[in-house]
């Protein structure tokens, strides 16, 4: 029986990533599938009278970009409820939250989020004398933007239940200055019993309308899937809304917090269930601190201390626990690891886990994977395991770079070491860690040079054919979904992103800035360019 397409894209420049077939002019869809991938002349055999036709006019087009590392509904909420401190100075960002005082009842808490401290003028943290200029009537949270630092005013540590004699606890420390009172800083495990216990919580409508707003900022950049990379089962509550009311234009895959672990487990569920548009993945822990506050849990110290090594927020006994639970109920585990200290320690507890219950291909993740060497490289391998390096972070925060030094960065975001070693690896922004656009990403992947030209680590330099992967096929087998996505073939999810250039022919400096014309998610259209 012929059938007839539903749309045909033609006179195009498909990159198609299936190494059977690399390159089309024209695709055919039908039911939200690919239907056919060829010349113009053969695809145009499935038209039929009802078949939208669409001439692209020669630009380029590829599979839908996957994000199998970033942050959808928490960074939605925040962008809705939360002040964005993403500026240039101190100065700015308290006349900025100065303004959210305005018709705020004395006691309620104001928030923000995206403070970076090394692009403000004053290179510095916030301290609570800073927050307690903005107001000393209403409790202040400032959040890093990488996370795993916050920032108080004198209000909201007493809210918050610090004392200057509170003691560090597990996994966490709270800053203080030499006379030894706090200076609002909250590192690590400490802010936790602060987010679950202490701050308002977040309401449905506050999640719908995130959601709404984030899945638009990440159409806009070409993304089709995404990895929700800390879900609460309140944030799975308003997926589910959002998906059977048609309201959910991404593909999501959820990376359960593992404080719901015990419920899911309890409940039968496990990796995988759901449907191609929303699924249950992977556990989620955090085993220590961040790239970009300089907390990353390494092996040797920091550049310019004699003994500063990051935090541990998880130790081994713990680690090797958790992970042992997750991985006899079968889900896949997926843990924060930067620092190569950090990354050791849950190697170790995946090595253990697998030997004390094999399992077929569980495809533990290592979120960021930031710090490596040749023997976590060979034991990775050896397990099978995916990371999700930051593909931003060379390019967008260059400038702490000299925390690490010269050496370290041969080793870091190591996407070529990855592929060397047959180490499957992803794109990821953790957004709001760093700038959502995976053309950023895969610029800065490409040419290992930051925002002023400055090269970082070119060692770890890969082709611009080599990072696309990273956002296509190996995202899509990051969530064990590439037999339905990450390439242009019949029969796979019509997913797609319309490129106005070819990123493989451009100037690699200027990848970042090639328009993205269209995202396509199963053949309907969820951004096209103005």
């Amino acid at each position: 029986m012929f059938i007839n397409a539903d749309a045909i894209f033609l006179n195009a420049n498909v990159i198609t990533m299936n190494p059977a077939a690399p390159s089309a002019t024209a695709i055919a869809i039908k039911d939200g599938r690919f239907l056919a991938v060829g010349a113009d002349a053969d695809v145009l055999a499935f038209r039929g009278s009802a078949t939208e036709i669409l001439d692209v006019a020669g630009k380029t087009v590829l599979p839908g970009f996957i994000d199998a590392h970033t942050h959808v509904m928490s960074s939605g909420v925040r962008h809705v409820a939360e002040e964005d401190c993403d500026l240039r100075s101190i100065g700015e960002i308290q006349e900025a939250l100065k303004g959210r005082t305005i018709g705020a009842p004395a006691g309620d808490w104001l928030l923000g989020f995206k403070f970076d401290d090394t692009k403000t003028s004053e290179q510095r943290f916030l301290h609570r004398q800073d927050l307690d200029a903005v107001s000393l009537e209403h409790p202040i949270m400032v959040a890093h933007q990488a996370g795993h630092v916050y920032f108080f005013n004198s209000l909201g540590l007493r809210r918050a239940g610090f004392s200057d004699d509170t003691p560090d606890p597990h996994g966490g420390r709270l800053g203080h200055d030499p006379d030894g009172k706090l200076d609002g800083r909250v590192y690590g495990a400490a802010i936790y019993p602060v987010l679950r216990q202490v701050l308002p919580p977040h309401t449905d409508n506050d999640r719908r309308r995130g959601l709404a707003l984030i899945c638009r900022m990440f159409a806009k950049a070409g993304l089709t899937s995404v990895h929700d990379a800390m879900v609460s089962v309140d944030d799975l509550r308003v997926y589910q809304q959002a998906r059977d009311g048609g309201d959910l234009p991404l593909r999501v895959y959820l990376l359960m917090y593992r404080d719901h672990f015990p419920a899911l487990r309890d409940a039968g569920v496990r990796t995988g269930l759901g449907d191609d548009r929303l699924r249950i993945g992977g556990i989620k822990m955090v085993a220590d601190g961040a790239i970009a506050t300089r907390t990353a849990y390494l092996s040797q110290p920091y550049v310019g201390s004699c003994c500063d090594h990051g935090l541990a927020v998880m130790d081994a006994e713990e680690t090797e626990r958790r992970v042992l639970e997750a991985h006899r109920a079968g889900f896949q585990v997926c843990i924060h690891s930067n620092g190569d200290q950090a990354i050791d320690i849950v190697v170790t507890a995946y090595e253990k886990a697998q030997r004390a219950f094999p399992r077929k291909d569980p495809r533990h993740r290592i979120e960021h994977c930031s710090v490596v060497n040749p023997d976590l490289l060979r034991r990775i391998k050896a397990l099978g395991c995916v990371v999700t390096p930051f593909c931003s972070y060379v390019y967008y925060h260059g400038e702490k770079m000299r925390f690490y030094g010269e050496e370290r960065l041969k080793w870091m975001f190591a996407q070529r070491s990855f592929i060397d070693y047959g180490i499957n690896s992803t794109g990821a922004a953790d957004y709001p860690c760093s700038p959502l656009p995976p053309l950023m990403g895969i610029q800065s992947c490409v040419t290992r040079e930051d925002y002023n030209g400055q090269v970082w680590g070119p060692e770890q330099r890969i082709s611009v054919e080599e990072a696309l992967i990273l956002y296509t096929i190996n995202g899509a087998y990051a969530s064990f979904e590439e037999n339905i996505k990450g390439s242009i073939e019949p029969g796979k999810l019509a997913d797609l992103v319309i490129l106005e250039e070819d990123p493989r022919i451009v100037d690699p400096r200027t990848i970042m800035d090639i328009a993205v014309e269209r995202t396509i998610v199963g053949g309907e259209t969820i951004h096209q360019r103005d």
